[in-house]
């Protein structure tokens, strides 16, 4: 034994056996740090998309309009008022942007994660490959040996020097920020605008006609008499007000009271009780305080009628 070359374990005040377990239990530990990495790296390039997609779907939705109700109550949440909603557009952009996410993930952790870092970092990629087969190889009696902890010591020195943000696709990932952020403002015009196009609720009407049938608030709005009420009888009115009505008729040359009283008498209603003028009552209690609303509807029924 006294003409063998003093071991370097022997030095350290341990034996090759303990030195060799030592460092295939780095190694183990090192290949767990290269699996977590790569799985951080597809955890992040997950998840930037998702957000893209959950904010292109959000914006989706709330542009076309869908057979559903407009907003989503939050009273199935704990210590949430029932009557704080949401836009249905949010559940169902979040759906999407999770099932976006997900398929991502499992789509890149299909390949190994350790051969995902060997294939960014070739430098490390064959020893690295050659010591993760000697530690997982339980029944190899040479995974201890002098020449196995040399292995060991020289992949972990190239594994201190490699790098694992080569494992994000950086330029994607900017992009995908980019268009989150650009989609993030138009959901906020949207919500604010609340811009609606026609589409999926519709039974094939393209947007330049007219479907046959409203909705609710439609017909709504037509029911004139549930803006004006219900018709009543008024009284007349006791203040009396002169009125002059202008005529073609007559001999008269002027504007005066001749003139106008000359072509009333033409219009064949002449006589002492033919017709009188009156003032027209109101009723006192009732005041139209939807003028807005009557307008617009006005507006909207002068429109149908000219089409």
């Amino acid at each position: 034994m006294s003409d063998k070359a003093p071991d370097t374990a022997a030095d350290e005040g341990g034996s090759p056996d303990d030195t060799g377990a030592a460092r295939r239990e780095e190694m183990a530990d090192a290949v767990s740090e290269v699996r977590r990495e790569a799985a951080k790296a597809a955890v992040v390039s997950s998840v930037v998309d998702a957000a893209a997609a959950t904010l292109l779907a959000n914006v989706a939705f709330r542009v076309v309009e869908l057979p559903v109700e407009s907003s989503v109550s939050l009273g199935f949440l704990p210590r949430v008022d029932p009557a704080v909603s949401v836009h249905v557009a949010v559940p169902l952009a979040l759906a999407v942007g999770l099932l976006v996410g997900l398929a991502e993930y499992l789509i890149l952790m299909r390949v190994p994660a350790v051969e995902q870092f060997e294939e960014v970092n070739p430098s490390v990629a064959e020893a690295l490959r050659t010591a993760r087969d000697l530690v997982a190889d339980d029944g190899n009696p040479n995974r201890d040996s002098r020449m196995s902890v040399a292995l060991y010591d020289d992949v972990l020195a190239r594994l201190r020097e490699s790098s694992s943000v080569e494992l994000l696709p950086t330029r994607r990932i900017v992009g995908a920020l980019l268009v989150a952020l650009l989609l993030s403002a138009g959901s906020i015009q949207v919500a604010i605008s609340d811009i609606q196009f026609e589409g999926l609720a519709g039974d094939g009407v393209s947007a330049g006609d007219r479907p046959e049938q409203f909705s609710d608030e439609e017909t709504r709005l037509q029911n004139g008499s549930s803006i004006l009420g219900d018709p009543e009888d008024v009284a007349a009115g006791s203040e009396q007000l002169n009125a002059t009505v202008a005529g073609t008729g007559g001999s008269g040359d002027g504007d005066g009271p001749e003139s106008a009283a000359a072509a009333y008498d033409s219009t064949g209603y002449g006589g002492d009780d033919a017709v009188e003028s009156q003032r027209a009552g109101y009723l006192a209690d009732d005041t139209l305080e939807e003028a807005d609303l009557i307008r617009d509807y006005t507006l909207e029924i002068r429109e149908n009628e000219d089409e």
